[in-house]
């Protein structure tokens, strides 16, 4: 009795079928009404769902901190971005403060510092001895992702100590790969050949980076100012400048223009600035009363689709907000520039300032509805699909806090949620300027299979607040996408074939258990990582060594795989034909149950992806 071992296997239990998730979200001040839509032929009873109030835009930073450290962060780039959001929830309570922090939030101050510190910890490993940052910790250094390294070394140093001299090599580095034109070289996946369009955005993005670290180490913009000759930092961004003025003029890519117009904003240059915010109106679209920017090329972090028109829409939602919140002697006057602006508003909603509403300039309706439109596509999660498009929501978000005004503390803050006609409960919002984390209502038993209506409603006079409603349920496998052993699923242009098959799934104990897997992008739209997660047998006992042998023998088309309790994840940069790789693991306990579904999805854009469906093992 006082000398024992035991042995502990989490276990996943779940109705059997494909997990499935609705979304509806809106911005409110004083009623709206969400949709969830469950199907009929959902599993019975597998429905459960939430409702969130996010009484102001810093409640969506308060819970990305945690949201996105669920997300995968194997390579530089997750590395980064799943600690970018402590870091941003860190410098805004440095510059706002809190004599008194809420009881919900007492302790994310703290677990924010340890994320923020760990992920600078980490990041040091993807260093190279040039001073550029690697994806995998090996191989040549990225540019997009070195920039993105410098400047997130940057901002930390802010609030943790960070050795100067890796941000001084990082810039060095980045310096050094500008070609004379004044771009840095992009190239297609798997292609030697460069492709104009992404030397743009590449060079837009790395010229924005290099003009927000300017008063960093390394840079000595401040010396410049006063006369001195200048350093090779002001010499490559004036470079680079000059060659984007003149693709800016060629291209109508959003996500190029307001990477320039940011950078033109940070160092001061009224006339691109100008011109850049001009060219952003011009493209953009209304849908629902909402405002979006298209993504036509993929961003220099391999965004497309859904996830990147999110990514694009939150950098130009910046980009129009600095330019509108700037020095006249920045932007030049703008006739009938209201006092104030109120970020958090839907359509039609009106903004009482000193007893009259005007009319509000262009830049400000759509600084509006792109902001709506980035609240509405929320994801299940809490954060926006990938990281990369999380982070960008996260600084348009930041930046409208910024410039936002005083709400008045004294409006009314009573908030009643009716689903289906009942009414759940009634609560009291907290003042809109106040720390705070999501509040969220379970909805769970008041669902219905068909369409679910979710009504908010609150006092005249409320101050705007943004929703969502979050419906899961579970879809019978024989009602699925999902087929056994293989999937192709096609998403617009580009479709991701998933492949895996058992040797046997009848065993016995400690037998040996063989697992091929094939995984295949088709078509030529997206490309960058994509996540094959191998669905296991409860209590699997991964044999490591195939799986390192797998890695090596895919010529790094494998970059990166972990062991979870139910599943192996594969980070994936496929070649033409796709990857093909085997690996082994044992079952070290009897039993008859399911392997978790297999899945296949596009790391940069989770839309595309391909499912198949749970195995059964039979262990003695």
């Amino acid at each position: 009795a006082e000398a024992n071992d035991a042995i502990e296997k989490p276990v996943t239990v779940h109705p059997d079928g494909e997990e499935k998730s609705v979304t509806a979200s809106d911005v409110v001040s004083e009623s709206a009404i969400l949709t969830l839509e469950i199907p009929q032929t959902a599993v019975v009873n597998s429905a459960r769902a939430e409702l969130k109030i996010y009484p102001n835009l810093l409640a969506h930073v308060t819970e990305s901190v945690g949201a996105i450290m669920e997300r995968p962060y194997g390579c530089g780039e997750q590395t980064i971005s799943s600690t970018y959001p402590s870091l941003l929830w860190l410098r805004n309570y440095k510059r706002t403060g809190t004599s008194a922090l809420p009881t919900e939030v007492v302790g994310l101050k703290a677990r924010a510092e340890h994320y923020l510190r760990a992920g600078y910890s980490r990041l040091l490993n993807y260093r190279d001895e040039s001073g550029g940052f690697t994806y995998w910790g090996r191989g040549e250094p990225d540019l997009a992702l070195t920039a993105y390294a410098l400047r997130f070394l940057s901002e930390a140093r802010e609030l943790i100590s960070v050795d100067d001299d890796v941000i001084n090599r990082a810039r060095a580095w980045l310096i050094k790969q500008q070609r004379a034109d004044g771009s840095w070289a992009a190239y297609d996946y798997g292609e030697k050949t460069e492709s104009r369009r992404r030397t743009a955005m590449l060079t837009a993005y790395i010229a924005r980076i290099l003009a927000m670290t300017k008063n960093q180490p390394g840079s000595s913009a401040k010396e410049n100012a006063s006369g001195q000759k200048p350093d090779e930092w002001s010499v490559a961004l004036n470079h680079a400048f000059d060659y984007l003025s003149l693709r800016v003029e060629e291209i109508d890519e959003p996500y190029l223009i307001s990477s320039f117009a940011l950078a033109a904003i940070e160092t001061s240059d009224k006339a691109r600035a100008q011109k850049a915010i001009t060219k952003l109106r011009a493209l953009v679209h209304e849908e629902n009363g909402a405002a979006y920017w298209s993504l036509e090329t993929n961003t220099p972090f391999y965004g497309w689709g859904l996830a990147g028109r999110v990514e694009t829409t939150a950098l130009v939602v910046q980009a129009l907000a600095r330019y509108g919140s700037e020095p006249e002697a920045i932007r030049g006057p703008q006739a009938g520039s209201p006092r104030g602006v109120v970020v958090a508003t839907g359509p039609g909603v009106k903004r009482e300032d000193a007893g009259e509403t005007p009319a509000l300039p262009a830049t400000d309706n759509l600084v509006r509805g792109g902001l709506l439109f980035l609240l509405r596509e929320k994801d299940r999660y809490g954060v926006w699909y990938s990281t990369q498009a999380t982070i960008n929501v996260l600084d348009a978000l930041l930046v409208l806090l910024a410039r936002d005004v005083n709400t008045a503390s004294d409006s009314p803050r009573s908030a009643e949620i009716i689903v289906n006609g009942r009414t759940v409960k009634s609560i009291e919002m907290p003042a809109p300027n106040r720390l705070v984390t999501p509040i969220a209502i379970d909805l769970s038993q008041f669902l219905t299979t068909g369409a679910n209506h979710v009504e908010l409603k609150r006092a005249r006079g409320s101050s705007p607040a943004s929703v969502q409603a979050v419906a899961i349920y579970y879809l019978p496998w024989r009602e699925s996408v999902a087929t056994q052993e293989a999937n192709w699923r096609a998403n617009g242009s580009s479709g991701l074939r998933l492949v895996t098959k058992f040797d046997q799934t009848e065993s016995k104990v400690s037998a040996e258990i063989n697992c091929h897997v094939e995984a295949e992008r088709i078509g030529f739209r997206g490309y960058g990582m994509i996540l094959a997660e191998i669905g296991l047998p409860p209590g699997a006992d991964v044999d490591r060594a195939s799986l390192e042998q797998a890695m090596k023998g895919s010529d790094w088309s494998i970059s990166q795989y972990d062991i979870l309790p139910d599943r192996v994840v594969v980070y994936l940069w496929p070649r033409a034909g796709g990857t093909k790789f085997d690996f082994k693991f044992r079952l070290r306990f009897g039993l008859n149950a399911q392997t978790a579904a297999s899945i296949v999805y596009d790391y940069y854009n989770p839309e595309a992806r391909a499912i198949v469906a749970p195995t059964r093992f039979v262990v003695r």
